[in-house]
């Protein structure tokens, strides 16, 4: 792939506000009070495209937005120098919550769903998506769709930026991954069990097969601290990630997107960019806030990922 100029489209259809709060524990079914809070950017899209900012490239973030909350995060993400290109819709931009314990491993999520769009907001959509300059450009598809588009809503997207000759890294989960595999993304990254959904496979390898043969190009399957696995019509190779003790996994997966986009972007072949991806995602674990990380993290970690060959 040839290194390209133009800002990689990140995006996320169902962006949020995201709240992280601190907590010394916390006990279910009692009054717990916060030690901390922090308000920031949430969303796998505005993630991806605030880590490929971070990393020294051009992002254009593509959502949807509403409301009081879509003005604090339009005004965060102008804060951050994101580009964006947002469509107003009637419903308010959700919030979503990350509860941390004081020394605890693991995170707990409290999610919003998005309000649902119209039929209208999503041919508003496909119409900004036709005045976009994608030719030769990476776009990372991230997410689920908004409840009120349509099931199928992905894979116009894909056949519409394939048609533009641009190449598509999809993480998504479900019909609509599965409906937009005939268009051929580049890639498609998805946790296990997403990928055990989608395809039915108890065996990772048997569900990568799956995928690959209903239209991916590639697939990396990410399964947190444990080793991925990444197959195309090359190679098939198990990536063991850094060992690293995580502040907040939170958007992990979405960095890893951001590292693979820009390593793409700069004309990096896939093997090595997913070896960028791995750094990234174990470089935005260090972080309270997710969707962060810092460009040293990622060129030390990238050092300690292992690469192993896996036979077929």
């Amino acid at each position: 792939m040839k290194r390209s100029t133009k800002p990689i489209i990140c995006c996320g259809f169902t962006p949020c506000v995201q709240r992280i709060l601190e907590f010394k524990k916390v006990e279910k079914g009692a009054v717990n009070r916060a030690v901390n809070a922090t308000i920031g950017i949430g969303g796998k899209g505005a993630n991806v495209a605030r880590m490929v900012s971070q990393l020294g490239s051009s992002a254009e973030l593509v959502e949807f937005v509403g409301g009081p909350n879509g003005r604090l995060l339009e005004k965060m993400l102008m804060a951050e120098g994101i580009g964006f290109r947002h469509l107003e819709v009637e419903g308010e931009t959700r919030v979503c919550q990350t509860l941390l314990e004081e020394g605890g491993p693991d995170a707990t999520e409290l999610v919003e769903e998005m309000p649902p769009i119209s039929a209208s907001d999503w041919q508003r959509m496909l119409e900004l998506f036709q005045t976009l300059d994608l030719f030769g450009a990476v776009v990372a598809v991230s997410g689920k769709l908004p409840a009120g588009a349509p099931e199928e809503g992905y894979a116009v997207i894909c056949q519409l930026v394939a048609e533009k000759g641009a190449s598509v890294l999809l993480d998504t989960q479900g019909t609509p991954l599965l409906m937009a595999l005939p268009h051929r993304p580049m890639l498609v990254k998805i946790n296990e069990a997403e990928l055990r959904a989608a395809t039915g496979e108890a065996k990772l390898l048997d569900g990568c097969r799956r995928l690959r043969a209903l239209g991916a190009q590639s697939v990396l399957i990410t399964r947190g601290s444990q080793p991925a696995f990444y197959m195309d019509d090359f190679q098939t190779v198990e990536l063991v990630p850094p060992k690293i003790k995580a502040v907040n996994p939170i958007g992990s997966g979405d960095a890893v997107t951001a590292g693979i986009a820009v390593a793409l972007n700069a004309g990096e072949p896939m093997g090595r960019a997913v070896v960028e991806g791995m750094a990234c995602g174990a470089a935005n674990a260090l972080n309270l806030l997710s969707g962060f990380l810092r460009p040293a993290d990622v060129a030390r970690l990238k050092q300690e990922v292992v690469l192993q060959s896996v036979g077929e």
